[in-house]
């Protein structure tokens, strides 16, 4: 017998109330995990409908914890899928569930007479029921109900007398169901056909005629300074910030503002930005919209004191704004408290802005706020011009608040460790083993109600392009906001689609793009490292970025995850990814409502699973322009990037990795400029995520180098990335720097295989290509791990093409990365003596390829070396033992060969740094004389051969 029959079994037995209790929870539990589970719950013969007549069977006027525990059962249920949901309405289970919100109005004294714990439990089953109704709302269902429920509403959705609440101590109670039943509102409001749409409504709508009355009522609410307890409440004076009074009305008035948006929003025509362009206006306006702004303007939501507010008299909101007041509890300890602000905040950022755009599109010549039956006053006047306008000065105040939390927040989300197959290890969305807290810690919640917020006021704020160069304050605001939706896009979750859009909408608008290019024209003036471009980019080609990037970044983030062939897919089905590398899977999350309206209209789920999402985004999620190939014969190297195949057919990949460089060398450009206290999501990316990406494009051919543009900013991004590669190296002890971009343990295990297609590429479209050959000669750096430097070497000696790297001075990163500290990889060395005695060095000497100053360097280094350890003897003898055998066959070869081997040394004019390299001539004898004395005496008390050297 499973789990499910089991349950089912103990229910029908008339259990215990506690275990009854217990036993459902069970169910909500399992229901919750995935959609998978949930049809289990409803495909267990009599399990739902034994939950059902427990519900009914009891005393009915009686509640108990397991009734509102069955309750959340089927709310659970009814959200999984569509389905559920109507079979709980045919079969008379919602009305039976819900009919609490049917019964005859009463006064608030009844409720409060009838005792502290029956108010707790009434609450918290009303809650709930009101949950499940507007589920059913949101799938198009049980709208009618409406009129019959609304009467015992009522009493919830109008301010009580608060002192009754207060001595009963339960405020919380009274304003969790004013809470939920104005979601419910805004659960209508969303099913409201559009106001100027000629679309009939249908019985999935809710009808334009009950929206005044609701709309007053939640006036009531913003109505702050007529309600002698909220005014006491918002100046202050006498309420301590940790009274539990603060937060349940910041929810309350958090919940109107929602309702408020969502009724202004359906009012709202579509493309109001075409209407705005071509002249046109809206025919007429309801009466509530102006209604809604004179409120919120008359009771203080926001400060209009300034210039502009000297003019118009007086200082409206006597004192500071209720906006001031909500940044100020979100930096409280106490979390439901800055939960509810931010909410709250935003909830009225998005009043305030769909009222100004209603009145935008509503002005005429003949159209003033009194011609709709209001005095032309001081706040006539400011919603006539727009609220925002007018309390713009604050509203960036806000923006720089949000822009610093966030900034402060990502690292939380991309702290806690993630699992590829299996889904999310056991504990993580609590926060086992994460500091910060798991996915479902208050912690995470609270940052991504941040950065939705954030993300909306960045939407307001939008970035003129400057015609001559920007001042330096307002160039460093709008570094600053640019870096600040690279944290938003960190810090989202599979259920905040909406927000990544509007981030990415932002990062990849227009204006943006050309602030970018202004970071990379200044970057290029003040490195001397990377030189002056020659060309400009015209208006076309930042409209083709935004066009093109904006595309890819959908696709490549907020498509479906599918499933992968294991030779092609990710790794994480093989083995424990890195911190950030992948997404979790199999635990759903519940959507917001705000984000229902992108959800497709056949969707028949309201959760979202993290199986087959790509949200939260791993650091390097920038970077997948140019590392993502599209090719069914590249899955090699598609694996071997840990980033899946996933573009479209159509897309044009060459024109995706050259707008991905631009973005890139943007973005690295605007970091660079940054404040030194201000720490950017692009500087989290480890550099081997960089260095290997500028891998990954030339993989698809030689396009990105054969173009002017692209192939100069491919070349300054190596720059850049050398000089961050040799100011870690400075940076770090010898110990530690040594081998740090370790490739194959950080990006694939696999990584060999990589270097050995790479360099197979190269080999086949190069032709010698100097900025290709840079990148192929990067992976010989000593900073790269050993098993990948003897990849690259061995492929470049199978392919025969040694010889066209470039020469040391014309590689990234300096010359002492390449040649210190000596090499002693056995592996390495032995491929260089390889190398050198078949001859497969001779051209490369002649081209003066880096290839053979490593070589000749590291071989003499190690032979030469004074301190060589007792476990080097053996291998330096081998390597002495195979150079004189090659020697005394080659004993007339014209080209190099040992008699330079012992001559190449390091002059150090200072003992820190490497200034000057040469080779030096000697006498070939003595230099066999002095290969022979290490093989027959390897001791340590042998002398050093470099006193065979002439100068």
């Amino acid at each position: 017998m499973g789990i499910l029959p089991r349950i089912r079994y103990l229910l029908e037995t008339d259990p215990a109330a506690t275990l009854e209790e217990c036993l459902i929870s069970l169910l909500i539990g399992i229901a919750r995990h995935s959609p998978t589970c949930a049809t289990a719950v409803i495909k267990c013969q009599r399990l739902i409908q034994t939950v059902v007549n427990r519900f009914t069977v009891k005393d009915s006027m009686e509640i108990h914890p397991s009734k509102i525990k069955s309750v959340t059962l089927l709310k659970v249920l009814a959200q999984s899928d569509e389905k559920n949901c109507i079979e709980f309405i045919k079969n008379g289970i919602f009305q039976n569930t819900t009919w609490h919100l049917y019964r005859k109005a009463f006064s608030i004294d009844q409720w409060v007479k009838s005792g502290r714990d029956y108010c707790k439990l009434e609450s918290a089953l009303m809650v709930e029921q009101l949950r499940f109704w507007k589920v059913c709302i949101q799938y198009g269902y049980c709208v009618s109900y409406f009129a019959d429920i609304f009467p015992s509403l009522c009493l919830w959705l109008t301010p009580p007398t608060f002192e009754e609440l207060f001595e009963k101590n339960i405020l919380n109670e009274f304003a969790s169901i004013t809470k939920e039943a104005y979601l419910v509102l805004e659960a209508l409001a969303k099913r409201l056909p559009k106001l100027y749409s000629q679309v009939a409504g249908d019985e999935t709508t809710w009808c334009w005629s009950h929206v005044g009355p609701m709309v007053d009522l939640a006036l009531k609410w913003v109505a702050l300074k007529s309600n002698p307890y909220i005014h006491k409440f918002f100046e202050w004076k006498g309420l301590k910030l940790s009274d539990l009074s603060v937060s349940p009305l910041l929810w309350v008035i958090s919940a109107v503002m929602r309702m408020l948006s969502s009724v202004l929003e359906r009012v709202t025509p579509e493309d109001t930005i075409s209407l705005r362009g071509s002249g046109g206006v809206v025919p007429w306006l309801p009466e509530f919209v102006p209604k809604i702004g004179l409120e919120i303007i008359k009771n203080g939501f926001l400060s209009f004191s300034g210039a502009k507010g000297i003019e118009c008299g007086t200082d409206i909101t006597g004192g500071g704004s209720f906006i001031e007041e909500l940044c100020h509890l979100r930096h409280q300890n106490e979390y439901d408290t800055s939960l509810a602000s931010v909410c709250c905040l935003h909830g009225l950022v998005r009043v305030v802005v769909s009222i100004d755009d209603l009145i935008q599109l509503a002005k005429t010549q003949t159209y003033t706020p009194s011609s709709q039956g209001y005095d032309y006053s001081s706040e006539a006047k400011i919603l006539e011009d727009g609220i925002g306008k007018w309390s713009l000065v604050e509203l960036k105040s806000v923006l720089i608040t949000f822009m610093k939390l966030v900034a402060s927040e990502w690292h939380n989300v991309q702290s806690i460790e993630m699992f590829g197959r299996g889904g999310p290890a056991p504990g993580v969305g609590l926060g086992w083993g994460a500091s910060g807290g798991g996915f479902w810690s208050k912690t995470v919640l609270l940052a991504q109600t941040d950065a939705g917020l954030l993300a909306y006021l960045l939407e307001i704020f939008q970035i003129v392009p400057a015609e001559d160069p920007p001042a330096v304050e307002e160039m460093t605001f709008t570094m600053q906001t640019i870096n600040s939706a690279l944290g938003v896009c960190l810090t989202v979750g599979p259920r905040d689609r909406v927000i990544m859009e509007k981030a990415l909408d932002f990062l990849l608008q227009v204006p943006v793009l050309k602030y970018l290019s202004l970071c990379i024209s200044r970057l290029t003036h003040v490195n001397g490292g990377i030189k002056l471009f020659r060309w400009e980019y015209k208006e076309e080609d930042y409209l083709l970025f935004s066009k093109m990037l904006a595309s890819h970044f959908r696709n490549r983030w907020l498509s479906v995850k599918k499933k992968f062939n294991a030779v092609a897919g990710n790794s994480s089905s093989h083995k424990k990814l890195k911190k950030g590398s992948a997404t979790l899977d199999t635990i759903p999350k519940h959507l917001d409502t705000s984000s229902m309206a992108v959800q497709d209209h056949r969707c028949t789920s309201l959760v979202l699973e993290w199986a087959h999402q790509r949200l939260p985004l791993p650091t390097h999620w920038f970077l997948s322009p140019i590392s993502t190939i599209h090719d069914s014969k590249q899955t090699d190297r598609s694996s071997a990037s840990n980033i899946p195949n996933l573009v479209p057919e159509h897309a044009d990949f060459l024109e995706v990795g050259k707008c991905g460089l631009f973005f890139l060398l943007g973005i690295e450009a605007m970091v660079s400029f940054l404040p030194t206290d201000v720490y950017s999501p692009v500087q989290s990316v480890p550099l081997i995520w960089k260095l290997h990406s500028l891998s990954m494009i030339l993989l698809v051919g030689m396009g990105v180098l054969e173009e002017e543009k692209s192939r100069d900013v491919y070349e300054a991004l190596q720059e850049l990335y050398g000089q961050l590669l040799d100011k870690t190296r400075f940076s770090q002890s010898t110990k530690h720097s040594v081998e740090a971009l370790r490739f194959q343990s950080e990006i694939h295990e696999s990584y060999c295989t990589f270097i050995e297609t790479f360099v197979e590429q190269f080999a086949a479209v190069s032709y010698g290509d100097l900025i290709y050959g840079r990148q192929v000669a990067f992976y010989l750096h000593r900073q790269v791990e050993s098993p990948v430097r003897l990849a690259a070497w061995n492929a470049l000696s199978n392919a025969h093409v040694l010889e066209l790297l470039p020469p040391l001075e014309k590689c990234f990163a300096e010359a002492e990365g390449y040649l210190e500290p000596v090499e002693d990889d056995e592996g390495i060395l032995e491929a260089y003596v390889k190398s050198w005695v078949s001859g497969a060095l001779d051209r490369a000497s002649t081209r003066g390829s880096i290839t053979f100053t490593l070589a000749l360097h590291h071989l003499s280094s190690f032979i030469f070396h004074p301190h060589c350890t007792s476990d080097k003897v053996l291998l330096r003898n081998k390597l002495v033992k195979s150079l004189l055998r090659d020697y005394s066959r080659k004993q007339q070869h014209e080209d190099p060969g040992l008699e330079e081997l012992p001559g190449f040394y390091l002059q150090q004019s200072d003992r820190n740094h490497l200034s000057h390299f040469s080779v030096v001539d000697f006498d070939p004898t003595a230099a066999k004389r002095s290969l022979e004395v290490r093989v027959q005496d390897p001791g340590p008390e042998v002398s050093w051969s470099i006193e065979w050297v002439n100068e």
